[in-house]
C-alpha cells in the first residue's frame, strides 16, 4: 500500500498535481480490490477473471487452462435457471451480455422425423432423392433410407431391430404425383416418439433429463391431434411393438413433452428438417419482442445469440413465433401449439408498438384504423380509432383467414402477381398491415433472385422499387425483430446489393461521379458487414450469404 502511494505521488509530481488526491485514491483502490479474488486452481489473490461466465478468478492463462480443461467448461455460463409464477422456469442473465455474444451452445438429446414429414432416411434424416421407381428400404424394417450405409447408423439401429422383431413393416413408396404436390407422409409420427421411449434402457440420465420438461398433456388431451395419435401412435406403441409397460399416458405424455420443447431443425445443405429437443435451450421464455435467438450449426448444435444487449437480471428470451404476424394470429398460435397465452408489451398494447400489424382501414370513415378494444383477450370487440364503426374478433379472424390462403395460393414465380395483391386492397390494408408486411417481405426476396428479375436484369424502377421495400421493412424490424435478428439481416443483405446495383447504373449513365459512387459504395459495405455479422452464426445462411456476394460481384464487373 506505502508503495502505491508512492507511485501515485511520483506520478503526481510527473503532471504537477497541486495535491495528492487521498479521497479520489482511496475510492480507486477500493474498486480495484473488490475486482480482487481468489485463483480456482492455486488459492492465490488475482484479477484476472473469466472473460465468459465473470465468475471465476485466475492468477494467470495456463490455471484458466486447466481449470477449463477439469471442468469449468461445462459451468461456465452468462445465465441461471430462474423460476416464477408468471413464466415457470426459464434462464436469467447472471451478468450483461453483448449483443452478438453466444449465450449458449447444446448439442439434442434426441432428434427426428416431425409429425408429418417428407420422405426422409431414418440414418442420416436428409430428403430422399427421387428414385428411378422406388426408394431404397432398409432390408429389416423397410423404412425408407438412403442406402445401405443408413441401415447401420446409431440412430435408426434400436428402433430398427424393435420393429423388425414384431415383424412390422413400413408402407412408403414413391408415388410421383403425390410428391409433386408436395403431401408429407403421417406415417413418420411415430418415429420420435419411439426413440424417446427406447432412451429410457438405452440412456436412464437423457430419459430422466426428457421427463423434467413441460408438458402441457392436460390442455392438450382433448385436441383433435391426440385424438389422433390415442388411435395411432399408442396403438402402434402398445398393440403392434408389443411395448405394455408404457400406458396410454406415459407415451402420450412423451409426445406433449416434444410438442412442447421440441425445435424445428433446418439443415437446406443437407436437405434435412427435423425436430430435436434441447434441454436448457429448451428452458428459454418466449416473448414477441425477444433479446435472443436459436440458430443450427452444422453439427445439429443449438447457438443461441444475442440478439440485442441483455442486461444482468433481465429474463432472455427466444420468439416461437414469426414477427410479420399480427398479435391476434400470434396468440391464436401460441395457446394452440404452446398451450400458453402472451401478455408481453406488444402483446398489450392495441398499436403493436406503432406497427399496427392487425389492424385494417375502417370502411366507414376511410381515415382510421380498427384495433382491437383488448388484445389481451382473443375475442374482445374490434372498433376503429376514430368512429364508433366495430367488428367482432370473429370477422377479424375470417378476414385474417381468407387473406392469408389467398396469399398462399398466390403465383409466386413473378413480383407482378404480389404487386397486384397490393393494389388490390390498399383502400382495406393499410402499409403495415400484417398481409402488406408479408407479401413486401416476399417481393424484396423476388426482386433480385429469380429469373427475370436478377440484378442485372432489373431496370432502374424495379431496383428503386426493391430500395424502397427493404427501407420500409428496415424500419418495421427496428421495431418488432431489433438487432442481430435473421428477419433484419436478410433486409440488409438485400438493400446492399440493390444500392450497389443502384450505385453502378447511375454511375455508367453519368449520374453519379467516381467519388459519389465510392460513398455509396462504402454505405453499401457497412450493410454487407453488418447483414454477415448477423449471418455468421447460421452455417448455411452464411454460405448462402456468400453465394449472392460473389454473385453481386460478377455482376459489377466494372471500373470504378
Amino acid at each position: 500500500m506505502k508503495w502505491t502511494i508512492a507511485c501515485w505521488s511520483l506520478i503526481t509530481q510527473t503532471f504537477k498535481f497541486k495535491s495528492f488526491p487521498v479521497r479520489f485514491f482511496s475510492r480507486t483502490w477500493q474498486r480495484i480490490m473488490t475486482n480482487v479474488g481468489k485463483c480456482a486452481v492455486c488459492g492465490t489473490y488475482a484479477s484476472l477473471k473469466c472473460i465468459a461466465c465473470k465468475k471465476v478468478y485466475y492468477c494467470g492463462k495456463e490455471h484458466q487452462k486447466i481449470h477449463w480443461k477439469k471442468g469449468h467448461k461445462s459451468d461456465c455460463k452468462c445465465y441461471e435457471i430462474a423460476s416464477n409464477e408468471l413464466l415457470g422456469r426459464h434462464l436469467r442473465a447472471t451478468r450483461d451480455i453483448k449483443c452478438g455474444e453466444i449465450i449458449m451452445q447444446e448439442l439434442p438429446l434426441i432428434y427426428g422425423p416431425k409429425v408429418a414429414s417428407a420422405p426422409l432416411c431414418l440414418g442420416c434424416h436428409s430428403k430422399l432423392p427421387i428414385p428411378d421407381n422406388n426408394y431404397y428400404k432398409c432390408r429389416k424394417c423397410a423404412w425408407p433410407l438412403c442406402g445401405p450405409d443408413c441401415e447401420s447408423r446409431e440412430d435408426h439401429i434400436d428402433e430398427c431391430e424393435l420393429m423388425s422383431s414384431r415383424n412390422f413393416t413400413a408402407k412408403i413408396d414413391y408415388i410421383p404425383s403425390k410428391q409433386e404436390m408436395g403431401k408429407k407422409e403421417s406415417a413418420y409420427c411415430v418415429i420420435l416418439p419411439l426413440r424417446c421411449l427406447l432412451l429410457k434402457h438405452k440412456s436412464p440420465e437423457a430419459f430422466k433429463k426428457l421427463l423434467n420438461l413441460e408438458d402441457h398433456l392436460q390442455e392438450r388431451i382433448d385436441t383433435p391431434l391426440y385424438k389422433v395419435l390415442k388411435a395411432n401412435l399408442v396403438t402402434f406403441i402398445k398393440i403392434i411393438l408389443g411395448m405394455n409397460e408404457w400406458s396410454e399416458e406415459d407415451i402420450l405424455r412423451v409426445a406433449a413433452i416434444l410438442d412442447t420443447n421440441a425445435f424445428e431443425v433446418r439443415q437446406p445443405a443437407k436437405e434435412r428438417k427435423v425436430r430435436a429437443v434441447y434441454p436448457m435451450a429448451a428452458m428459454f421464455s418466449h416473448n414477441c419482442i425477444s433479446n435472443a435467438r436459436p440458430a443450427f450449426n452444422e453439427l445439429m448444435q443449438i447457438v443461441c445469440i444475442a440478439k440485442t444487449e441483455i442486461a444482468k437480471g433481465d429474463v432472455i428470451s427466444i420468439s416461437y413465433t414469426q414477427p410479420l404476424k399480427s398479435t391476434l394470429m400470434r396468440r391464436l398460435h401460441l395457446a394452440q401449439a404452446k398451450c400458453f397465452d402472451c401478455v408481453c408489451n406488444r402483446c398489450k398494447d392495441p398499436t403493436e408498438l406503432g406497427i399496427f400489424a392487425g389492424a385494417i382501414l375502417c370502411s366507414r370513415c376511410k381515415v382510421g384504423k380498427i384495433i382491437s378494444t383488448n388484445p389481451l383477450d382473443n375475442s374482445a370487440v374490434w372498433q376503429c380509432q376514430l368512429c364508433p364503426h366495430k367488428l367482432s374478433a370473429k370477422q377479424i379472424n375470417l378476414g385474417n383467414a381468407a387473406l392469408q390462403e389467398e396469399l398462399n395460393s398466390l403465383n409466386k414465380s413473378s413480383p407482378r402477381f404480389l404487386e397486384e395483391f397490393l393494389l388490390r386492397y390498399r383502400d382495406t390494408l393499410h402499409e403495415k398491415n400484417t398481409h402488406v408486411l408479408q407479401v413486401k417481405y416476399a417481393l424484396i426476396q423476388l426482386y433480385g433472385n429469380i429469373s427475370g428479375f436478377y440484378l442485372h436484369e432489373m431496370n432502374d424502377a424495379a431496383i428503386k422499387r426493391k430500395i424502397e421495400l427493404c427501407l420500409e421493412l428496415l424500419e418495421v424490424a427496428d421495431v418488432i425483430d431489433a438487432g442481430w435478428s435473421i428477419f433484419r439481416g436478410n433486409i440488409l443483405m438485400d438493400l446492399q446489393e440493390a444500392s450497389v446495383m443502384q450505385a453502378k447504373n447511375e454511375y455508367l449513365n453519368g449520374l453519379l461521379t467516381r467519388e459519389a459512387v465510392q460513398e455509396k459504395l462504402a454505405e453499401a459495405m457497412q450493410l454487407l458487414n453488418e447483414a454477415m455479422n448477423i449471418m455468421k452464426v447460421n452455417s448455411d445462411v452464411e454460405s448462402l450469404s456468400f453465394e449472392r456476394i460473389q454473385r453481386l460481384a460478377k455482376e459489377l464487373d466494372v471500373d470504378i
